[in-house]
């Protein structure tokens, strides 16, 4: 399975960054959209629907930090209900991608994917979460061996997280023997971090162990 160690760190950016601006966000899009007809009954719905899913993501981190032999099905119980109840809120697509994470450490990407893609229907695609979604089912399409539409994804665009992007398409390129395409990729990968002032970590590891891969075959030619 590839490493989606990157993508969860983004996800709890996305998560700080909702729980201190997400509700007045949301409540100034409503207003530029519904005006001021009927305004302030919508206002104490859509106020109340996102508290409450709030509430309700609270109780799948909760579950998710719990030692319990039954949390991960509680994790999947309390997610599933998030989405049918609150399927327009950001919180349910949290809880498609937690979904997804499960079926992905459980080996079933058949699942994943149909989580991944739900996630992203309620989504803009170019947002940086729609970004975070496309770049987890391209993951979960190269596991599954089809290469290709996970290539298609990530040179899609990767505005909002060009350094996972092209880790991404390296890991592809590692799978396939395309041993200098990755080096490529992953240097770029790296370049990217070390602008924005960010270790490389396990990318240097990556790099080098290519590195080798590709001298030890230069040599034996």
């Amino acid at each position: 399975m590839a490493d989606h160690l990157e993508d969860d760190e983004q996800v709890e950016a996305l998560k700080r960054w909702w729980d201190e601006n997400g509700k007045s966000t949301m409540a100034a899009v409503v207003l530029a959209v519904a005006g001021t007809v009927g305004w302030q009954q919508y206002q104490g719905w859509s106020t109340q629907q996102a508290e409450l899913a709030s509430d309700a993501w609270g109780a799948i981190e909760v579950a998710l930090q719990s030692d319990d032999d039954r949390s991960t099905e509680d994790v999947r119980a309390l997610a599933g209900a998030l989405k049918d109840d609150f399927s327009r809120t950001v919180y349910a697509r949290f809880a498609a991608l937690q979904l997804a994470a499960l079926a992905v450490e459980e080996g079933n990407l058949d699942v994943a994917e149909s989580e991944l893609r739900w996630a992203l229907a309620k989504e803009d695609a170019n947002s940086e979460m729609g970004q975070l979604i496309q770049l987890r089912l391209a993951r979960v399409l190269a596991d599954k061996g089809d290469t290709s539409a996970a290539m298609a994804i990530l040179n899609s665009g990767m505005g909002a997280y060009p350094a996972a992007y092209a880790t991404a398409k390296g890991d592809i390129y590692v799978s396939e023997g395309r041993h200098a395409e990755a080096l490529g990729a992953y240097r770029d990968a790296r370049a990217v971090l070390l602008a924005l002032g960010n270790p490389p970590g396990i990318l240097d590891t990556k790099i080098t162990s290519i590195e080798s891969r590709l001298a030890s075959s230069e040599e034996s030619s």
